[in-house]
């Protein structure tokens, strides 16, 4: 009996150890955690100033992926190993458009084979068409802040991630948008997919032409495009308003690793107005 209780009392303690351990380094974790987080905001705004100088060296008249910006760097400092990524945000097709460019968004969803009911949603949701739908949240009435509320709107997640239809695949919403930009797309800086959704007509090989052509020479001008074999001046007429050759708005992403963790940083930065539209640390 006494054997028993001894051991009984030892498997107490060892559990009340086990659990006390646990705690202590739950805890100890969640300061590092924070001392990391800390750690790394300093080097973020210590590096800040040289993603800007470099987004800001670099001609402003024309914007290409042969530039400064378009190549990450990475260097070691006193806190950890950073790595500096910059992307140019006027790639993509701003979502807040879809009220003014109408007929572009119709040919968007059309080609990403989403059902038109949720292009009616969009414009409902960012306030350039009257009506509602049914919403487990208050419809907004303003500009999309993030692609992330296009959940909100209602989008299936097949429709913003990609899905496969039959055999062929179809890129997600999210991937070809933005919330923020000049709201033309940078010919000089923009995919395949997002070439091709400006115009029905222009196919895959056609946009392949298109980024071959700017990897030699980038455009100077939208009107350089008809230099392109197979796209026309009706074609040119119809996508002009929609794009250009240079950028307003930057990707800043940089990712430190320090102590043992991965801390990121991400933000917009408006090139004309010279400052930040959005910031975030995770």
């Amino acid at each position: 009996m006494t054997v028993v209780l001894a051991l009984f009392l030892f498997l107490s303690a060892s559990t009340m150890v086990l659990d006390l351990y646990t705690a202590v380094r739950s805890t100890q974790r969640a300061v590092e955690q924070v001392y990391a987080r800390t750690q790394a905001l300093y080097v973020f705004k210590s590096a800040l100033p040289l993603a800007i100088a470099i987004i800001r060296s670099d001609d402003p008249t024309v914007d290409h992926l042969g530039e400064r910006w378009a190549y990450p760097i990475g260097f070691k400092t006193e806190r950890g190993e950073l790595t500096i990524s910059i992307y140019d945000e006027d790639r993509f097709i701003n979502l807040n458009r879809a009220g003014e460019d109408l007929e572009l968004f119709r040919n968007i969803f059309s080609y990403l084979r989403i059902e038109s009911q949720y292009l009616e949603r969009l414009l409902i949701w960012i306030g350039k068409k009257d009506g509602s739908f049914d919403s487990q949240y208050p419809i907004k009435r303003a500009p999309l802040h993030s692609k992330e509320e296009l959940l909100y709107v209602g989008f299936k997640p097949e429709d913003l991630q990609g899905k496969n239809v039959g055999e062929t695949f179809y890129p997600g919403l999210w991937s070809v948008s933005t919330t923020f930009s000049s709201g033309k797309v940078n010919v000089n800086t923009a995919p395949p997919t997002v070439l091709m959704l400006l115009d029905n007509r222009i196919d895959q090989a056609l946009a392949t032409k298109i980024v071959e052509r700017r990897t030699k020479e980038p455009f100077r001008k939208p009107e350089d495009l008809v230099l392109v074999e197979g796209f026309t001046f009706d074609m040119l007429y119809k996508v002009r308003n929609y794009i250009d050759t240079k950028s307003r708005f930057f990707h800043i992403v940089m990712d430190l690793k320090t102590g043992g963790y991965n801390v990121s940083f991400s933000a917009i930065y408006d090139r004309e107005a010279g400052r930040f539209v959005y910031k975030k640390i995770y």
